[in-house]
């Protein structure tokens, strides 16, 4: 079921090898291509951060030691679910899906076709060949079954991604046919299967493993993902990198610009609250704080009625230090100041509310609305306007509120959004646009920033903090480890179970308790 949450942006130009707002490229003039990517298509820029971890996970799944992504703008997409999955593009084409697998307990890359053309260079894992005389049947939708192996790489298991080829005649020459499969298990060593050198023919999921493949007569032993004709990597060797992506994006940009800048005016004068912008360290916030710099700095009849803006911002007390840093640094920065509220003690809290689930966010109340309530109640008698970050595309709850409406839950709070529409790719353009001091925590993996933990995370978020910040997970899953004990849960549960609704009884539950 596709989430479709509004319109989808995102296009490329094949000219200068950037993703594009616009059916036209605003640096070159050329027509822009769709880019086909799973909706809502809420796509970002792929950090080095990023790029590192695709590569380190294609070394070790397939062997792969190239970087097809040097000087390349490459994005990552992610793909509504349960899992943690980000769809790879390059050169404006789906190439992979970067998944964290919960039961292998590993980061894998699910290759696309046009991925795995690309990555057969130097790839020497995760290889099936099929015989000469079974791609007709392939490409007709069939399975691989063993009948038509010649060869498969000796590290794989059940349930791996594979990539398959077609067997070519320098392979038949060079091994000949060994028990109708060429195989490296007789052969007791590997043998020197040069893959680039054989066409592509699909890609897939093995249903055996190596030693059942060689031993097996007959079966399934795996099943096309899908397959195509086989044809050459669609690589684009135009080089481009953010400022060529900045350039190319001047029209559109420049279009929902002015039309948030014109939402944020008259909604003010509309609303006749005191402004304020609602900064949390995230990117969308950041955007929103340029654009009141933009509507309230530049307007001379504000500035005579002396409505000036102001910038709030709440220390959940959970927050990333690199968080904290960048409060100070926008202050440094634009010369104003950045009204200050901080929670109580999370840790104290938490020892007797228990940890925050999805059906139990007691933290949202206690560490985030509750200080800042009493700060508008403070600074604001009579209530204020306060401008949000909030996106349409980040969920399907967003997607359905209104621009303007009042917070249910602080009552002299009016709250609007001037970036609704946006995606994430003109967030990140606008602010390169500025160039604004980002949250650097982005070039960290993350997609998004705010409490170091979350029970809406998924458990590849949680793994991008064990690999970024162990010492920080490692606080909070000794906690749980602690809780666990004294309230009787199992391993399961400090696992994945705290996040979800869980068991009041003090009784042992199984896996099947710690499912939505």
């Amino acid at each position: 079921m596709k989430t479709v949450l509004g319109k989808i942006h995102l296009r490329w130009c094949e000219t200068c090898n950037v993703p594009v707002l616009d059916k036209e490229c605003s640096k070159c003039g050329n027509k822009t291509f769709e880019v086909k990517v799973t909706p809502p298509a809420d796509a970002r820029p792929a950090f080095e951060n990023d790029i590192t971890l695709i590569n380190e996970t294609l070394h070790n799944q397939f062997g792969i030691t190239e970087n097809i992504f040097e000087n390349k703008v490459a994005l990552v997409n992610k793909v509504p679910g349960t899992e943690y999955m980000q769809e790879i593009i390059l050169d404006g084409q789906v190439v992979g899906i970067l998944n964290y697998n919960e039961k292998g307990c590993q980061w894998k890359v699910i290759p696309t076709i046009e991925g795995a053309r690309r990555f057969i260079k130097t790839v020497n894992k995760k290889i099936i060949v099929v015989k000469h005389d079974v791609p007709p049947y392939i490409l007709k939708g069939a399975s691989i079954l063993r009948p038509g192996l010649a060869y498969a790489s000796s590290d794989i298991k059940t349930d791996d991604d594979v990539i398959i080829l077609v067997e070519n005649e320098e392979l038949i020459s060079k091994y000949g046919d060994i028990n109708g499969v060429y195989t490296d298990l007789l052969e007791k060593t590997p043998l020197e299967i040069d893959a680039s050198k054989m066409d592509i023919l699909g890609v897939g999921r093995a249903r055996m493993d190596y030693k059942e493949m060689i031993d097996a007569q007959k079966g399934m032993i795996a099943k096309v993902r899908k397959s195509e004709e086989p044809k050459p990597a669609n690589v684009n060797p135009v080089t481009s990198d953010f400022k060529t992506m900045v350039e190319a994006n001047k029209t559109p940009m420049d279009k929902f610009e002015t039309q948030a800048v014109g939402f944020m005016r008259n909604t003010a004068e509309k609303i006749n609250l005191p402004p304020t912008v609602a900064y949390s360290g995230g990117k969308d916030s950041l955007v929103v704080y340029l654009l009141a710099r933009n509507a309230f700095n530049n307007d001379p009849e504000i500035e005579k009625s002396q409505a000036s803006y102001e910038i709030l911002f709440n220390d959940t007390g959970i927050e990333f230090d690199e968080t904290l840093e960048n409060i100070d640094t926008m202050e440094k920065h634009y010369g104003k100041e950045i009204l200050r509220t901080k929670s109580s003690d999370f840790w104290e809290l938490v020892k007797t509310y228990g940890p925050p689930s999805r059906d139990n966010r007691w933290c949202s109340e206690e560490c985030k609305l509750r200080p800042l309530g009493a700060l508008i109640d403070a600074k604001y008698p009579k209530g204020c306007l306060t401008f949000v970050g909030l996106r349409k595309y980040e969920s399907i709850n967003r997607s359905k509120k209104p621009r303007i409406w009042q917070s249910p839950n602080i009552k002299k709070q009016t709250l609007a959004a001037p970036i609704l529409e946006w995606t994430a790719m003109h967030v990140w353009i606008y602010i390169l646009r500025n160039d604004a001091p980002y949250n650097v925590l982005y070039e960290q993996n993350f997609d998004r920033v705010g409490c170091f933990m979350c029970p809406a995370m998924e458990t590849g978020e949680i793994e991008l903090i064990k690999r970024n910040y162990a010492e920080l997970w490692n606080k909070w899953e000794s906690f749980l480890k602690q809780w666990a004990e004294e309230n009787n849960y199992d391993d399961e549960w400090v696992k994945k179970g705290w996040k979800l609704k869980y068991p009041k009884d003090g009784k042992k539950r199984d896996n099947s308790d710690y499912t939505n």
